[in-house]
């Protein structure tokens, strides 16, 4: 059964990431060190009632706030059918990355908090959305395969 929780957050730390051209163990220290994945839990319901764009602009502006100066893409430009079958693959990746998330936390017996940050910190999430893998389209039980295979040699 999918996560909603742990799939709203995969989109929004994959599109703020892209957003701000960040790497994601830099974007994940950001969030843990100044609790966005505190607010984006706790404002779930609110949050996922407007587009991911306006979650991030949110998330950017709580940053702001407190004194993080962040660079970045301030508008959309329009989309193209590339685009469009570019997003279809980062969604399908941001599917198998909450089903990863979630298998993770059961078999290694901790939260579905700490098994994001293991994934988030690895080389493994940045393959998953680097197309050229092909890793998008294998599935969340490969895709942990690949996770343990890259941490071993790590």
């Amino acid at each position: 059964m999918l996560n909603e929780l742990i799939f709203f957050e995969a989109r929004i730390f994959r599109m703020f990431c892209e957003k701000l051209q960040v790497l994601p163990t830099a974007t994940n220290k950001l969030f843990e060190t100044y609790g966005v994945w505190k607010y984006i839990e706790d404002t779930y319901d609110m949050l996922r009632l407007s587009s991911d764009e306006c979650a991030v602009n949110d998330i950017w502006e709580m940053l702001k706030v407190n004194g993080i100066k962040l660079e970045g893409e301030t508008c959309n430009k329009p989309e193209t059918v590339n685009d469009k079958i570019i997003e279809q693959k980062m969604f399908c990746a941001d599917l198998i990355l909450t089903d990863a998330i979630m298998d993770m936390a059961d078999e290694e017996g901790i939260t579905w908090q700490e098994a994001r940050n293991k994934i988030l910190n690895s080389e493994a999430y940045t393959a998953l959305y680097n197309f050229e893998t092909g890793l998008w389209e294998s599935g969340p039980d490969y895709f942990r395969d690949f996770f343990r295979r890259m941490v071993c040699i790590s």
